[in-house]
């Protein structure tokens, strides 16, 4: 059995499995699957795969593309005089059982019945209608296709409306009407959802809105439909129910309302002064928004922070709570601004199959639907500030907080910016969330210390010390520590490698001039307590080792300390060491290169031969 997808990217199934085609073929079975069974002239074809732009022997070229096209597909595709068709007995498309689904709701008697079989309808939509077909004929379906899906949500929608379904629906069609701002019917149901809520302000608004559209975009006012619901509004009958909701039977459901936070970490300690920041940066009203920005290295417990914060404050934002992971340091997966955006709109209720393409349309949906709301926004694991910069709300009222292992200043060049920069915790609250884990009895050793000093305030190594330390109840943790100091990769097996590669990606960010001066710095003792960057004269290297420095600022593997003073936090500093021991072996190796090119030449001006340079 062939079946054709057409109601989203254009699929062609042979007995359930996908079957590879070219974009021409593709094209070809699209323009016959429109067709629904009846025969397509070669000539219509020619013109609908490529209009005035036809190869030559065009005729040919189509014949040719049935043969390739019956090898994958079988007999379904039939030769019949003046041209071809697919056999509907032999083929399945999604928009015939479109086409029973949407007969089966207008015959309905009941209310219910219409809802249950439009939602059947519109569940066969999968995104954009014939994606993935660019054949010039086909336009004209696609355009027909997007139009009936609206039609069909604005008859679903009437339909729930009559089952008083209301409340359930503001959100579906404030999301709908701003995806779609110049459909008057959209206007008029969301107008009397948000009536029958008790909302006549808001519902007055969509109309002041619709009228205002009308007027810039095409001269004309509302119809009078409109206007004679917006009039009933003013008066205030015979909309709004008699009675106010759950005077008589229990309150309708409200409608849904994001709340995407994740969980919190378990153990979570030591970062009352950073919780306190946050709090202060958000609390109060702004006239524009505030974008919270904490970033450090990975494994410091950004995000850990975050949601404990975002968890706490949860009750202010009544209108939502939505969590966006932008994968900054995932390649493969890292979010563009633009997907960022309609992951947000569709926790915000936009059906997928309405986002727009375009980033300018995105945003005009998301600051109607955010404007005068309560949302909190926590986008974690940023990368760069184009992805932040499409999901900043426009008014106060709103939040958006995110995580970076950058400082992104740039951001503060769009928008008003509190930055916190997390450092690893003391040795006070490194103790504590160690303790949480072993429990007090283990820690009483005097080798704890060494442990605690080894983790060096980062949350991430420290759990991964405690689950190791759990593990091993009977070894004494003199040697543990001991162990730690000569060969922790070995201890920990894989799991540091989440430590090390946070760093690692740090350092591979940097120039090479930068991550030169960060190995050099890694060699110098007193870099773990104070890197100097005054320097008696103000010449142009001075000025060039503090912008290196501030790069290394930048991405966090600097701190700092003080006037013209920087620090390395200890974690950072071993690894400095490491890549400066790199250096140093490096450089024994360009040596002994340097020695042996001289001794080679050395010899031949010498009539003898070259040492052989292994």
């Amino acid at each position: 059995m062939l079946q054709l997808l057409l109601l989203g990217p254009v699929e062609v199934l042979v007995s359930g499995l996908a079957v590879s085609l070219s974009p021409l073929q593709r094209n070809l079975l699209a323009v016959l699957a429109l067709a629904d069974g009846a025969v397509v002239s070669t000539e219509r074809l020619v013109d609908a795969l490529w209009g005035d732009h036809y190869p030559a022997a065009p005729r040919s070229r189509v014949q040719g593309l049935v043969s390739e096209i019956r090898r994958k597909v079988g007999a379904a595709l039939v030769t019949r005089h003046p041209g071809y068709l697919l056999d509907p007995t032999a083929c399945d498309t999604d928009l015939r059982r479109l086409t029973d689904a949407v007969r089966r709701a207008r015959r309905a008697d009941l209310p219910g019945s219409t809802v249950a079989h439009l939602r059947d309808a519109l569940a066969l939509w999968r995104g954009e209608p014939l994606a993935g077909v660019c054949a010039p004929g086909v336009e004209v379906d696609r355009t027909r296709l997007t139009e009936l899906r609206v039609g069909l949500l604005e008859d679903r929608f009437e339909a729930e409306l009559k089952l008083g379904q209301h409340y359930e629906l503001v959100a579906e069609l404030t999301a709908t009407a701003a995806a779609h701002p110049l459909r008057e019917r959209l206007a008029g149901q969301l107008m009397r959802a948000l009536y029958r809520c008790n909302r006549q302000a808001d519902a007055l608004r969509v109309y002041q809105t619709l009228r205002d559209q009308l007027a810039e975009e095409v001269g004309s006012d509302p119809c009078p439909d409109l206007r004679g619901l917006h009039a009933t509004i003013l008066r205030g009958d015979p909309e709004r129910p008699p009675t106010p909701p759950g005077a008589a039977g229990p309150a309708p459901r409200p409608a849904l309302t994001p709340a995407q936070l994740p969980a919190g970490v378990g153990h979570f300690t030591g970062r009352d002064g950073e919780l306190r920041a946050l709090d202060r940066a958000a609390t109060g009203h702004h006239d524009e928004p505030r974008v919270l920005i904490v970033s450090g290295l990975g494994g410091l417990g950004k995000t850990a922070l975050v949601v404990r914060w975002a968890r706490s404050v949860a009750h202010r934002f009544t209108d939502g709570q939505i969590f966006v992971d932008l994968h900054g340091q995932d390649p493969v997966r890292t979010l563009s601004g633009r997907a960022a955006l309609g992951a947000v709109l569709v926790a915000l209720g936009v059906p997928r199959g309405d986002l727009p393409d375009g980033l300018d349309e995105r945003q005009a949906i998301y600051r109607t639907l955010v404007s005068g709301r309560r949302v909190l926004i926590v986008a974690d694991d940023a990368r760069t500030a184009d992805q932040l910069l499409p999901l900043v709300p426009p008014t106060g009222a709103s939040q958006l907080v995110a995580t970076s292992r950058l400082r992104l200043a740039e951001l503060a060049a769009h928008h008003a910016v509190h930055a916190l920069p997390l450092a690893p915790l003391d040795p006070r609250a490194t103790h504590d969330l160690l303790e949480r884990i072993v429990g007090a009895e283990r820690l009483r050793d005097p080798a704890a210390s060494r442990v605690v000093n080894w983790c060096g305030g980062y949350p991430l190594a420290i759990r991964l010390v405690g689950s190791k330390l759990a593990a091993r109840p009977g070894q004494e943790l003199a040697s543990f520590a001991d162990e730690l100091v000569e060969s922790a990769d070995d201890l920990l097996v894989g799991d540091l490698r989440s430590v090390h590669a946070a760093l690692a990606s740090a350092h591979r960010s940097l120039s090479p001039a930068a991550a030169h001066l960060f190995g050099r710095l890694g060699l110098d003792p007193n870099s773990a307590r104070c890197i100097h960057t005054t320097v008696p004269t103000a010449d142009a290297s001075a000025r060039r080792v503090r912008r290196l420095i501030d790069e290394l600022i930048a991405v966090n593997l600097v701190a700092e300390a003080g006037p013209d003073c920087y620090r390395f936090h200890d974690l950072v500093y071993r690894f400095a060491r490491a890549r400066g021991a790199e250096l140093v072996d490096q450089d024994l190796v360009d040596e002994w290169m340097r020695h042996r090119r001289t001794a080679a030449v050395a010899a031949v001006a010498c009539g003898g031969s070259a040492p052989d340079p292994q």
